[in-house]
């Protein structure tokens, strides 16, 4: 699989799927550290997962090849291990944060303003704040309402030259095949997992209960602001932009969920997407 982009989150995808199966590696071997030295430590996309995958399996992650700008990056955004007090940090990302899966969060709503912060065309303001706060929301509830684990990964970035925006959130819970089974839409493989959860069917206990989270995250962000999202769970991943939607295999397994979104900051009537 060739993933060529000059920038934004599809660039990246090559990269995390090695290291993450030299991480999983690491496990299977019962070594206590990894050293990943060519790791290109620069989206959320590049290293929450690492840090989840880390810490969730007691391991810690070396670079052989220090380089003074990438650790005092990563010292900043609490790699691996993240942070639950962040209010003495840059107004332009969100550090690495470990979270109970509660929707009013405070944490959520000081990303939410940092972003916002940033986002100072007046214009910009109500829409986008308005599509923001749905994304969190529903992502956050996802992991609230199948995940069936006590916390969740957030790492978030703003780059403001150009008004990029890109947000992961990574769980360890059941993942969701699992999150299927027993319901109308059981299926045997993680692939068609994501699918089931794309299309909006939902593995809630009652039929009217259907799922619109991630099938309006991807409407709004990808087709509304012009986004790229990622989705792994299992073994497999899927990953769209306005143009295409490419599947991929990992070389490890991703026990939870991982959702990832880098989009452009612009006016839209997020109602539109709903």
């Amino acid at each position: 699989m060739q993933i060529q982009e000059s920038h934004g989150i599809y660039n990246r995808i090559e990269e995390l799927i090695d290291n993450l199966a030299e991480l999983e590696t690491a496990v299977h071997q019962k070594k206590k550290s990894a050293d990943l030295c060519e790791v290109e430590f620069v989206t959320p996309l590049s290293i929450l997962p690492l840090a989840t995958f880390a810490c969730q399996n007691g391991i810690s992650i070396t670079c052989s090849e220090e380089n003074y700008n990438v650790l005092s990056y990563l010292e900043t955004i609490g790699f691996p291990n993240g942070f639950t007090d962040f209010t003495k940090t840059g107004k332009r990302y969100l550090p690495i944060t470990r979270l109970p899966p509660i929707e009013d969060n405070t944490v959520l709503g000081e990303y939410e303003d940092r972003i916002l912060f940033q986002a100072s065309k007046e214009e910009w303001n109500n829409s986008f704040k308005q599509s923001l706060k749905h994304l969190t929301s529903e992502l956050v509830n996802n992991v609230n309402e199948h995940a069936k684990i006590g916390h969740y990964w957030l790492f978030a970035q703003y780059w403001e030259n150009k008004n990029t925006c890109e947000i992961v959130l990574a769980d360890c819970g059941i993942g969701y095949r699992k999150s299927y089974a027993g319901t109308e839409f059981e299926v045997n493989n993680d692939f068609d997992a994501i699918v089931n959860a794309l299309e909006g069917k939902s593995s809630k206990k009652y039929p009217q209960e259907r799922g619109y989270g991630i099938p309006t995250i991807r409407n709004m962000f990808v087709n509304g602001y012009g986004g790229k999202l990622v989705i792994i769970s299992g073994d497999s991943g899927i990953y769209y932009r306005q143009d295409k939607r490419k599947e991929f295999k990992l070389k490890s397994y991703w026990q939870g969920s991982l959702v990832g979104i880098n989009f452009n900051i612009k006016t839209i009537n997020p109602y539109d997407y709903l």
